[in-house]
């Protein structure tokens, strides 16, 4: 493989603020493909250098040229754009999808697609959401917690419109994760039939998954004097 290419797959993954786990996740391929591209041990298709060459927002001859230092300017992709590269219109953007869409044609992207720095992030974010959305077990929320600040500390390597509105997702995470954890404690007084605690509990997170069913049995079983 050409060394070239090795070096400018690894120096542009790296000004992207990009592991190799957060581009291969990106790319569909394994992380171990990554390391041997970048190492030089491994070729690459051309068909895989033009998806990566979209991804990036570059053309192939930027992946396969000799290109020097650029003496710390930012890449074009970190620039913010408010406007579709098919047709120019509008971008809308769905922070809460992680996704932006064009209000004159229609068409959609990830934003990790027209921004690949915030892959990692957003990697995070759909991993704690996940998680969220799965178990109703403490360690869950735990889990959550962990991947929404680690989400937060690499948005904070950037000063953007979209870090700011990722870093309020993040947050507005945590507050989910506290509210499973507040579930978790009320659903462990019902099960353990200690109805006054749980409701307690399950009346700070109403609305909360089976939350109002729990408290009416628990008060049908120990109803208030």
């Amino acid at each position: 493989m050409d060394i070239r290419v090795a070096e400018n797959l690894k120096r542009i993954r790296e000004k992207h603020s990009l592991t190799q786990e957060a581009f291969a996740e990106a790319m569909g391929v394994p992380e171990l493909a990554v390391y041997k591209w970048e190492a030089g041990r491994l070729p690459v298709e051309y068909k895989m250098l033009v998806k990566i060459a979209d991804f990036y927002d570059v053309t192939v001859d930027t992946l396969l040229e000799d290109v020097k230092e650029d003496n710390g300017k930012s890449a074009a992709t970190d620039k913010i754009t408010f406007n579709c590269r098919i047709c120019g219109g509008e971008l809308v953007y769905d922070y809460l999808d992680v996704t932006c869409r064009c209000a004159n044609c229609g068409n959609k992207w990830a934003i990790a697609e027209l921004y690949p720095k915030y892959a990692r992030v957003i990697t995070l974010i759909n991993k704690a959401g996940r998680i969220l959305n799965d178990k109703p077990v403490m360690a869950s929320a735990d889990e959550a917690k962990l991947l929404y600040s680690q989400a937060i500390a690499e948005c904070s390597k950037f000063n953007d419109v979209i870090s700011s509105e990722l870093v309020k997702i993040c947050n507005d995470g945590c507050k989910g994760a506290e509210q499973l954890e507040i579930y978790c404690r009320g659903k462990h007084f019902f099960d353990t039939r200690a109805y006054k605690s749980a409701v307690k509990e399950l009346e700070k997170v109403r609305g909360y998954r089976d939350a109002d069913k729990m408290i009416e049995r628990c008060r049908r079983q120990a109803p208030s004097k």
